[in-house]
């Protein structure tokens, strides 16, 4: 009799645990759906069912609880002159929220674990990080909007650690207006403004 075969299903695991192994051989630009799928031994559409997509997939192997393509979407619409004050608006409303410790957990172990540091930038910056950069930088040269996307990780990472990992004050019990103020000008100097030779 062909069908399920009794008991619970283990797919999603076994997904998850395959695309663990994938993902670090080859990155996530290397790790095809086909691939993960075979290591798993289920079919492809399997990824499809249980995870939406490769990067819903690679999202469930990293404990990423959102997909940050789809909280920094309204950067795509944003003025160009008030992208920086958006795009830290979008990440403090998105880390002060429920899922906001999950995110925090990821960045925690990206800085005790070299692999999950890898996966974790290489989704993060082709995910998110490039394509806003991108949209805003004046010149759209790679090599000029690789400098600009690490400059404002800086600012980011420097902001989830002083705010949220070491709550430094008054920073941490500080109010988004606050911060905001503070804060946007150097994320739209990152964003659009001029930087040296």
């Amino acid at each position: 009799m062909i069908g399920r075969r009794p008991g619970r299903s283990t797919t999603r695991q076994d997904l998850i645990d395959a695309a663990r192994v994938v993902f670090a051989e080859r990155g996530i630009a290397g790790a095809t759906t086909r691939l993960i799928a075979a290591e798993a031994g289920v079919d492809p559409s399997m990824i499809q069912h249980h995870f939406g997509s490769k990067d819903g997939l690679f999202q469930a192997v990293l404990a990423i609880p959102i997909d940050p393509a789809k909280v920094l979407a309204p950067m795509f619409s944003a003025s160009p002159d008030d992208a920086g004050r958006t795009l830290l608006g979008l990440m403090l409303a998105t880390w002060d929220s429920e899922v906001g410790s999950g995110v925090l957990a990821l960045m925690r172990s990206a800085t005790q674990d070299p692999a999950i540091a890898e996966q974790a930038r290489e989704y993060l910056l082709h995910r998110a990080i490039l394509p806003i950069v991108g949209r805003f930088a004046p010149d759209p040269r790679p090599d000029l909007v690789a400098e600009r996307a690490s400059l404002l990780a800086t600012q980011v990472a420097g902001l989830v650690l002083a705010r949220y990992v070491l709550r430094i004050e008054p920073l941490a019990s500080a109010d988004h207006e606050w911060i905001l103020e503070r804060i946007a000008p150097t994320v739209q100097r990152y964003l659009t403004g001029p930087l040296p030779d």
